[in-house]
């Protein structure tokens, strides 16, 4: 190969690796990602619309049993139970945000892989949140999760 073939490979490759590059900065997910990164507890649902977008699903409390496995790895079971019971009485909705949604496609109250919820108190506050579900743990208020087994500062 001369140097013009070796010049118009190597371009084939710096502009299929700047296309990987564009497609993985770009992407929703990671648009999403930046965005929760910057949620904080207490926000109220204007900020939240701000940095996240409005919610793919508006959903009641209903069961919270779905975060049971989203607790910090080595959280105790009883801490787990009693985290849940306090989130159980002062939730008031969540906001389900899924990876991607299709044109039409209804998303239902129990977020998959890659999503992100967020619960709401009475105030409209944000009470507590997961960030990337089945990557990250929920965060939320010490007085619901003690020091030390939240993500939450």
């Amino acid at each position: 190969m001369g140097p013009k073939g070796t010049r118009r490979v190597t371009a084939v490759i710096l502009l299929v690796g700047l296309a990987v590059l564009a497609w993985i900065l770009l992407s929703p997910g990671r648009h999403r990602d930046r965005a929760v990164a910057k949620l904080e507890l207490s926000a109220d649902t204007a900020q939240v619309i701000a940095l996240m977008g409005r919610p793919a699903a508006t959903c009641p409390t209903g069961s919270l049993d779905h975060l049971r496995e989203r607790f910090p790895t080595g959280t105790p079971p009883a801490t787990v139970d009693q985290a849940l019971a306090r989130m159980q009485a002062e939730t008031v909705e969540r906001w389900v945000y899924p990876v991607k949604v299709k044109e039409g496609e209804k998303v239902g109250c129990t977020p998959g892989n890659g999503a992100t919820e967020v619960g709401l108190d009475r105030n409209r506050r944000v009470l507590w949140y997961v960030p990337t579900m089945g990557r990250r743990p929920v965060v939320a208020p010490e007085r619901i999760l003690p020091a030390g087994t939240s993500g939450a500062s």
